[in-house]
């Protein structure tokens, strides 16, 4: 498929040949950043063909300020300009687009407002802990962290459009936070979903959004309003399937068919995994559904597996 297509496709619904797919996975230790990261890029993308290419972001978030309390969110501030701690990633996706081609079609990874803050704050890899100060701090002095966040969301607004500039069609906004198990959906929908739903606005009119609700058990409902072309989650791992995605998301395209942690995709036979997207379609309907996976899939996943999906895809 090439870009216009799958532009078509995601945005429209407009079903011509072919259903674009994506699937990602993190890169070995020593890949992250720089030019070992353009170059892993570029040898996936060179062995899975997949239609839709998401570049990995190991740059996380910092602050201008230590915190320690919830009242110190209160002192974060954001420029009027993308900050410099980017310029790698931003460099990256410009150097990808230049040695992809320009019929790639890439999406630039977003990091979510709240899993940025704990970026800035516990590290990369401790969103998870329910226990982590981000978490901790907006259930102890919701009101004064919320300040915080609209600065962060202004970064990351400033981010989203820049990776534009740099070469991509699109972002994707991996969202954290929803899990049943940690806000009240009451306290997410008042402090983090306005700053959410802004920095998608703000995006959304230059380039297409996928929205990926990530981790297990997402309220999912509340994220059918935000501003975006495609919706992924862990329906593997909720109580939504792909057709309550289909009824949340009106006219949006939805992104998944497998689990990303085990089952048909990793020890299911070729013909097993082609005849579970034919029923996935058949069920969804062209249009609609894009092939892909819950979330990102293990480093060392065979590649000529997606390549095969990727390949079957492009010709339905």
């Amino acid at each position: 498929m090439n870009k216009k297509e799958i532009y078509d496709y995601i945005v429209s619904g407009k079903s011509g040949s072919g259903i674009p797919c994506g699937f990602w996975t993190h890169f070995p230790k020593g890949c992250e950043r720089g030019t070992a990261s353009v170059n892993a890029h570029l040898e996936y993308y060179k062995d899975t063909h997949v239609p839709l290419y998401k570049m990995m972001n190991e740059h996380p978030l910092q602050l201008n300020c230590a915190i320690s309390r919830p009242e110190d969110w209160q002192d974060v501030r954001s420029d009027d300009r993308c900050p410099a701690y980017y310029d790698e990633f931003l460099d990256e996706i410009a150097r990808f687009r230049a040695e992809a081609g320009k019929d790639a079609f890439i999406l630039a990874t977003i990091h979510g407002v709240l899993v940025s803050a704990c970026h800035a704050t516990d590290g990369m890899g401790r969103f998870p802990d329910l226990n982590n100060t981000i978490t901790r701090h907006l259930k102890e002095n919701p009101a004064a962290v919320s300040q915080g966040l609209k600065e962060i969301g202004r970064t990351l607004a400033l981010l989203s459009s820049e990776c534009i500039k740099a070469g991509a069609d699109g972002l994707y906004y991996a969202a954290l936070g929803a899990e049943e198990e940690r806000f009240t959906e009451a306290l997410y929908t008042e402090y983090v979903k306005p700053v959410e739903k802004e920095i998608l606005q703000s995006a959304i009119s230059e380039g297409v959004v996928v929205l990926h609700v990530c981790k297990d058990n997402p309220r999912l409902p509340m994220f059918a309003d935000y501003p975006c072309h495609m919706v992924n989650w862990a329906e593997h791992s909720s109580s939504y399937t792909l057709e309550d995605g289909v009824r949340i998301f009106p006219g949006k395209c939805i992104l998944g068919g497998f689990d990303n942690k085990g089952g048909l995709i990793f020890d299911g036979s070729d013909d097993d995994v082609l005849k579970h997207i034919d029923g996935v379609v058949s069920r969804i309907g062209k249009g609609r559904i894009a092939i892909g996976a819950d979330c990102t899939l293990p480093t060392d996943f065979n590649l000529s597996r997606i390549r095969m999906i990727s390949d079957y895809c492009c010709s339905l």
